[in-house]
């Protein structure tokens, strides 16, 4: 009976580590992809003319903080662009959240909603880089974010091990380079 109790354990133990690490790598790869098929339209402007005020493709570009915005409807659900991104959740905010260990993400003028979770202190890291391939620095004024060409973005989540003698975490981290297509005006 012990034999078969420790064997049990062991596979149980097995089977909760292993299920911790496909919810990590998970989360990764949801927040990554997610990041980059809305980077990617950051400044799109299906409808061209006229002028459109305020339009800039990245709103705020710092380490950890992106908010940009892109034209895919116009000022209702439902509607086709309008060739303005002034109209509702059509300006994207993504923020890391030191305190809850997590990534927010808010459109319009909405508060910020839970993203991603159990992300550590330096598991949610944005770059930005020009077209000549020249880091920039964040906090990023208005004439850098218009010259970013690349966004090197890594996301790396974290949980504690469920076998509790093991002191280290179960972790999962991705990245991906962005290029944005989209002309900044």
């Amino acid at each position: 009976m012990l034999a078969l109790y420790g064997f049990y354990r062991f596979n149980l133990q097995t089977l909760s580590a292993e299920t911790a690490r496909l919810n990590v790598r998970e989360s990764s790869r949801l927040a990554v992809d997610f990041l980059v098929r809305e980077l990617r339209m950051a400044g799109a402007r299906p409808v061209r003319g006229g002028a459109c005020a305020g339009f800039e493709r990245l709103l705020r570009a710092e380490e950890q903080a992106i908010a940009f915005q892109y034209d895919f409807r116009g000022d209702h659900f439902g509607s086709l662009a309008d060739g303005c991104p002034d109209d509702p959740s059509e300006r994207v905010r993504y923020s890391y959240d030191a305190q809850a260990q997590m990534l927010r993400r808010a459109t319009g003028k909405g508060s910020a909603q839970p993203f991603i979770g159990n992300i550590p202190a330096d598991g949610f890291l944005l770059s930005y880089f020009d077209r000549d391939g020249t880091q920039l620095l964040p906090p990023l004024d208005p004439a850098e974010r218009a010259a970013v060409f690349l966004i090197d973005l890594v996301v790396r989540t974290a949980q504690p091990h469920p076998d509790p003698q093991v002191g280290e975490p179960i972790t999962a981290s991705l990245g991906s380079a962005i290029f944005l297509s989209n002309p900044p005006n």
